[in-house]
């Protein structure tokens, strides 16, 4: 038998090259229409559970209603003098949240608490609480009420207004209006102080005892003028010396460079002892360096290069040389980065300690000059004391007055009731409509990732680009799944997938194998005679697409025998329609002649060499020998001969019968077959040196674009004949 070799229009991949693959499939947006499509039964189960779950929780959920009462806050001026006579100004919005904090307060909680009786309310009190007696058990009933109370309380400002919403949720629609209506009074209650009719008596008396004060400060703030300028004392703008107000920053300047010129020497030995005992790789400053990181990780890179090529080529191979240059080229640049950062350690400890010593000089000179202006000085601290108690008492009796003047004026309540709440005819939540319409859309979304994550986890073979990239094969054609109707003859009887062709030659499933006869035809070396048809597992089709490729061929005008090689579970005969009485079994042991076990086709020029039924036997009926007389004796007669092999993985008689082939075409179940599997026959049969002509995806869904635009789609339907 002549050696064919075959021509692949991608490199190989290796096995274990592909492996880094499985699994790893993305999804383009072109394609998520397609994906929904195949997957629409995933969303919309998704979306089914997740609106079930939404409209069990809208029913599940307790209700609660929301009522709301409304307060108008007057801002009460501070200094009235000072302000337009209308009151008008800008909108204070430190009051606004000064009086929402204050109505949300634990002490406004606690009146609204103690006037409704809700520390015995199940609502907000747990029975535990309600049942324990005594004062310590009550107190905790009571802030346990409050901190409910407070959780299910809202208080918003109305646009830009004085005006605040006390909104309140609860289960009783009655309670939810009562409780809002209780904060707004206890509020209003609570901001409205007592009448103090001293408030007069006491601005008149103050009035006097604030000039006298003004005149005691203003001596003596000349007083301590006068001293310093006749002692030569130079103040800054902060009422301390020129000298003063140098120090302070010049020793934070101090400590701040002897900290860091402390910092500098600890890194610098630390850093020399980690090289004296570990080698610069060790150090600290090197291993966050991220030029170094960045060097080792071109490094790793480089080295798993090297280790690929080194598996795959000799040491003299150019680009293995290559790769251990620049290895070595990295390794310098890795040493010489760890000594520049290691020098500019040193560099940085003498120039913080040159610093540190410099500002050190400048502030003993300072303190120098400091001290001789401290005699000085006292005394004018001692003025300025005086002074500064005149200023104080002076400024302490001005606020009093001006407390007293303002007591008058804020008799009167700071807020009042604008509306009060309502009992709620419906509740607030749950809002079903909002929440169906959530679920809905959430479960659209959920349903599109689900079906995007499950396509790109698919582990299976989709495309022509799985079969060229991650298996490294060639690619030979798609064969479109065929539908009820397809498979189905002009009275409505179920037929095998083979008939087809005789039913509908110019339909897209004929077309198919006869571009697979035709890329038989054009492998390099010439024409493959004999050809294995292979499959990972059961299941994908071998069968049907092995006596189709047949007849394909015989309608050609070609002389084809179909060999079943599927002893243990054969349908060949049964596909074909044909019985005998004698099959390849029979020929193999001696028991019949060829003449007697090959049929004929339903389509002239197409012969079959059956099994009669399935054979168990410990005895290798496959023989090297025996089979490759066998194909021998064939050879002249034929063609082509096609062998329906079992599936790779489960039988070792298909790679008995493999090796005896000039090709083998390998059958793929359209996203069913794991590339793992077959992967793991594409192994066996390589090891065998087997010749492998291609792979053709079988049962593609028809309107899988990225797999059967080629010849499938919509745009070629009128080529067909369906």
């Amino acid at each position: 038998m002549n050696a064919v070799t075959l021509a692949s229009p991608v490199p190989p991949v290796s096995r274990f090259d592909q492996s880094r693959h499985v699994g790893r499939k993305t999804i383009s947006i072109s394609a998520l229409g397609q994906v929904l499509r195949w997957r629409w039964k995933l969303v919309m189960g998704v979306l089914g559970l997740t609106l079930l779950a939404g409209f069990a929780a809208s029913y599940l959920i307790p209700p609660r209603y929301q009522s709301t009462a409304r307060l108008r806050i007057t801002p009460i001026r501070a200094l009235p003098l000072s302000m337009d006579s209308d009151g008008s100004g800008p909108l204070d919005q430190s009051l606004l949240s000064t009086e929402i904090a204050t109505i949300r307060s634990r002490d406004i909680a606690r009146r609204v608490v103690l006037a409704n009786g809700l520390q015995r309310d199940p609502e907000f009190v747990s029975p535990a609480l309600r049942s324990a007696r005594g004062e310590m058990a009550q107190a905790r009933a009571v802030e346990a009420a409050i901190s409910n109370l407070l959780d299910r309380l809202g208080v918003e400002q109305q646009e830009k207004s004085y005006i605040l919403s006390v909104s309140f949720q609860s289960r009783d629609p009655v309670k939810a209006a009562r409780i809002a209506n209780s904060f707004a009074e206890s509020y209003i209650n609570s901001t409205a102080d007592v009448m103090m009719s001293t408030a007069a008596r006491q601005a008149d008396a103050g009035q006097a005892a604030l000039q006298r004060l003004s005149r005691e400060a203003e001596q003596a703030e000349a007083n301590v003028a006068q001293y310093r300028a006749a002692s030569g004392i130079v103040q800054g703008s902060n009422g301390a010396t020129i000298n003063d107000q140098q120090i302070a920053p010049l020793s934070m300047q101090l400590s701040a460079a002897e900290a860091q010129a402390s910092a500098a020497r600890s890194n610098l030995e630390s850093a020399e002892k980690q090289v004296s005992t570990a080698g610069a790789d060790a150090v600290s400053a090197v291993l966050s360096s991220t030029v170094v990181a960045d060097l080792r990780r071109q490094r790793t890179i480089a080295e798993g290069d090297r280790s690929q090529l080194a598996a795959r080529y000799g040491a003299k191979f150019p680009a293995l040389i290559e790769a251990n240059e620049r290895i070595n080229a990295l390794d310098r640049q890795i040493h010489e980065e760890q000594l520049r950062i290691i020098e500019g350690l040193r560099s940085e400890a003498r120039a913080t300690a040159a610093q540190a010593a410099s500002l050190r000089g400048q502030l003993n000179t300072l303190k120098g000059e400091i001290a001789a202006n401290n005699s000085a000085a006292v005394k004018a601290e001692s003025l300025q004391r005086n002074a500064d108690a005149a200023t104080g008492a002076y400024k302490q009796l001005a606020g009093s007055v001006q407390q007293s003047a303002q007591a008058e004026q804020a008799s009167q309540p700071q807020a009042r009731l604008l509306e009060q709440a309502i009992i709620a005819s419906q509740p607030s939540f749950p809002n079903r409509p909002a929440l169906v319409a959530t679920s809905l859309l959430l479960g659209l979304v959920l349903g599109i990732i689900a079906a995007m994550v499950t396509e790109t986890m698919q582990g299976t073979v989709r495309n022509a680009d799985d079969v060229e990239v991650l298996l490294g094969l060639r690619f030979l054609a798609s064969v479109p799944r065929l539908g009820r109707k397809q498979l189905s003859d002009a009275d409505g009887v179920r037929c095998p997938p083979a008939d087809t062709l005789l039913l509908r030659p110019m339909s897209a499933y004929a077309e198919a194998y006869r571009s697979i006869r035709n890329s038989i035809r054009r492998v390099e070396g010439g024409t493959a005679r004999v050809v294995a048809l292979c499959s990972t597992v059961p299941g994908e089709g071998k069968t049907s697409s092995s006596l189709t490729l047949a007849r394909v061929m015989a309608m050609s005008g070609e002389r084809v025998l179909l060999i079943d090689g599927d002893v243990r579970r054969p349908s060949v005969r049964r596909q074909a329609h044909l019985e005998a009485e004698a099959g390849l079994v029979e020929v193999l042991r001696g028991e019949a002649d060829l003449s007697q076990a090959i049929l004929a086709d339903h389509v002239e020029g197409c012969s079959i060499l059956p099994v009669r039924k399935s054979t168990f036997s410990p005895t290798d009926l496959f023989n090297p020998g025996r089979m490759r007389l066998l194909l021998e004796q064939l050879r002249p007669h034929y063609d082509h001969i096609l062998i329906d092999t079992p599936p790779v993985l489960g039988v070792t008689d298909s790679r008995s019968i493999a090796k005896l082939s000039d090709g083998v075409v390998l059958m793929i179940k359209w996203g069913s077959t794991p590339i793992s599997a077959v992967d793991a026959a594409l192994a066996g049969l390589e090891h065998d040196n087997v010749p492998i002509i291609g792979a053709v995806l079988t049962m593609v869904n028809p309107r899988a674009e990225a797999v059967g635009a080629l010849y499938y789609s919509r745009r070629y339907a009128n080529y067909y004949q369906q």
